[in-house]
């Protein structure tokens, strides 16, 4: 996430460690059920030496959601992209705190099929306690930050985090990712993240995974996207969703709320865009 103009002059790593512990009061003090993630949160061996997150990402229970926002707005985090504008995936939420950062709310993680509460209640039931700036802050087993750390990677293009989530697992280890990618239909997923991809080429959402492993064009995205989307409703709602123009990044480009013009000129750009690029593929055919 891109840091704010106004952001506090405090080492960043310092800030992200801090903001772990004071979302996890938040969340003591109102009953709220999350799973801390990535950055300070990863155990042990399964990550890098030496790399940092510049944001805190957590996994809340989904029905605990409006609790959470209501807990981070009430010490001035503020909303700056809702689920439907802030991926691909719809899983995520950004809020931003002049003193603490970004905060990025997941209700699911990238790759994950099943209901996100099921999902959550999975990878709670073996969570455990891990201490980031004093404070006890719930994270998920070794098992579980094993396929989070790949299905993360794989939605990247490739990290090195597979190297050690995964290449350097023993195989026992890595038969019980296996198993619990199966309990959380994140199968597919995971295959993109270690080069199995190809055994799921008839699965809907194989041509989404391959775009995040080869890239290509907008349109090759939107396309992916559509094959995934699941029934005639979702692919009606995202074919809309394409040729809007999304203000919540235009916000975060900006560092600003965009003006009415602003947002009328990229969506000529959008438009125009779309149509240079049937134009091209059409000329190739």
């Amino acid at each position: 996430m891109t840091e704010e103009p106004d952001g506090r002059a405090a080492p960043i790593a310092a800030r992200v460690h801090l903001a772990h512990a004071v979302v996890q009061k938040l969340a003591d003090d109102a009953g709220i059920d999350v799973l801390h993630l990535k950055g300070p949160a990863v155990l042990p061996g399964l990550r890098a030496e030496g790399r940092h997150s510049s944001d805190v990402d957590v996994l809340v229970r989904p029905s605990h959601l409006a609790r959470l926002a209501a807990a981070l707005e009430s010490v001035g985090w503020e909303k700056r992209t809702d689920f439907a504008t802030g991926s691909v995936f719809a899983h995520a939420a950004n809020w931003w705190h002049d003193d603490w950062g970004w905060v990025d709310v997941h209700v699911h993680w990238p790759g994950v099929m099943v209901d996100a509460e099921q999902a959550f209640d999975v990878l709670s039931r073996t969570s455990l306690p891990l201490q980031i700036a004093h404070r006890d802050c719930q994270v998920p087993d070794r098992t579980a930050q094993r396929l989070i750390l790949v299905l993360h990677s794989a939605r990247s293009g490739g990290t090195s985090d597979v190297d050690h989530a995964w290449l350097a697992a023993e195989p026992g280890e890595q038969d019980d990712v296996r198993k619990l990618a199966a309990d959380l239909d994140a199968e597919v997923a995971l295959a993109a993240g270690i080069g199995e991809l190809e055994l799921h080429r008839h699965h809907p959402t194989y041509r989404l995974w391959k775009y995040f492993a080869e890239g290509g064009s907008r349109a090759d995205e939107w396309r992916a996207r559509l094959a995934a989307a699941s029934g005639p409703r979702a692919k009606v709602q995202l074919a809309t969703a394409a040729l809007r123009v999304n203000r919540d990044h235009l916000r975060m480009e900006l560092g600003r709320p965009p003006t009415r013009e602003e947002v009328r000129e990229r969506q000529r750009l959008r438009l125009r865009r779309a149509v240079d690029e049937l134009a091209r593929r059409a000329r190739r055919s």
